[in-house]
């Protein structure tokens, strides 16, 4: 199994729930299970993430942030996780700006990126689709 994680830094009041990036990818292959959590997700769903990433093969994770002051909140628990495990990680993707979020991937090195164009965003979803 391969997880497609998607880590919102977004104020709950400004945002429509609405995950794209997250059915596009769960669209594309069988094995592929798409999840995702906000900084406002409390320990349980952290765990739960936490769960699935330890059960993937691989670990692609794109992390959209809007407001660069939001703490990390539930996200921090999965990140640190992330860390843990740097070699299942495919891709960590950071959409936005985000000060602790960018510190927190970039251990991953060459498999950290930035980018905000969702066209290339989804390139590189269908690459770790495919691959």
């Amino acid at each position: 199994m391969r997880l497609f994680l998607q880590i919102n830094i977004v104020d709950w009041k400004e945002t429509d729930y609405s995950n794209p990036l997250l059915s596009f990818a769960s669209s594309l292959a069988d094995d592929i299970v798409g999840t995702d959590l906000d900084c406002q997700s409390d320990a349980y769903v952290a765990a739960l993430v936490t769960k699935l990433i330890g059960d993937a093969e691989k670990v692609f994770v794109v992390v959209k942030a809007d407001h660069a002051t939001l703490p990390l909140g539930g996200a921090l628990t999965v990140l640190n996780h992330l860390i843990k495990v740097k070699d299942k990680v495919h891709l960590a993707l950071l959409s936005g700006e985000h000060a602790m979020a960018e510190k927190m991937l970039t251990p991953f090195q060459e498999n950290f990126k930035k980018q905000n164009d969702d066209a290339l965003i989804r390139k590189l979803i269908k690459q770790f689709a495919y691959c």
